[in-house]
């Protein structure tokens, strides 16, 4: 009987944690009400998230970010920067690649991802799929 052959070894791919590399822009409400997409977003109630990032992983397009404090003062949103402390991570949610598929709502083991309705070009909660997470938040 013929050898069974060895097994492969695993490539082991090193992920970052947190991006630094991550271009932002603003987007209103005008072109929110204008893209073609369903009335329905994904939300995001940062005093719930652990940073566990089940939500970047299951993400068939790539588009939820945990980015590092540096990369917000980079992109000149000096706002946005003031509200960020040194120890933050901001997550968001890139509304021009994300489908609503869901997928990151079912995978949030703590309920910080829901899906929300958009009336008039705003979120109730107003805040959309971005917000500030403590890194001290961060399940271990």
């Amino acid at each position: 009987m013929p050898k069974a052959p060895e097994p492969k070894k695993m490539e082991i791919i090193e992920k970052p944690i947190f991006r630094a590399d991550y271009e932002m822009e603003l987007v209103d409400s005008d072109w929110l009400k204008a893209a073609v997409k369903p009335k329905n977003f994904i939300d995001f109630i940062p005093e719930q998230c652990i940073l566990c990032e089940g939500c970047v992983d299951i993400c068939p397009w790539y588009c939820i970010f945990m980015l590092d404090p540096t990369s917000v003062a980079e992109s000149g949103n000096v706002e946005l920067a003031r509200q960020i402390d040194g120890n933050d991570i901001l997550f968001l949610i890139d509304d021009n690649a994300c489908t609503r598929c869901n997928l990151c709502v079912e995978r949030c083991p703590t309920g910080a991802l829901v899906q929300s309705q958009v009336a008039g070009g705003k979120s109730k909660r107003g805040a959309r799929a971005m917000g500030t997470v403590p890194q001290t938040q961060k399940a271990t």
